[in-house]
């Protein structure tokens, strides 16, 4: 699986977790979820197995 495509999932499943735990929120993410996202794309992009 290429880079874009797990960020791609790995947002969609927190966008879903948020909005099923926290409410709708006019499709934004709560603070602690966006942080969550934030860190999985820093993680997945500093990952040195990326590089496939």
């Amino acid at each position: 699986m290429n880079k874009e495509k797990e960020i791609e999932t790995v947002t969609l499943m927190v966008r879903r977790y948020c909005r099923g735990v926290h409410g709708p929120r006019d499709g934004a993410l709560c603070p602690a979820c966006a942080a969550l996202l934030e860190y999985a794309r820093e993680r997945r992009d500093s990952c040195p197995h990326g590089k496939i």
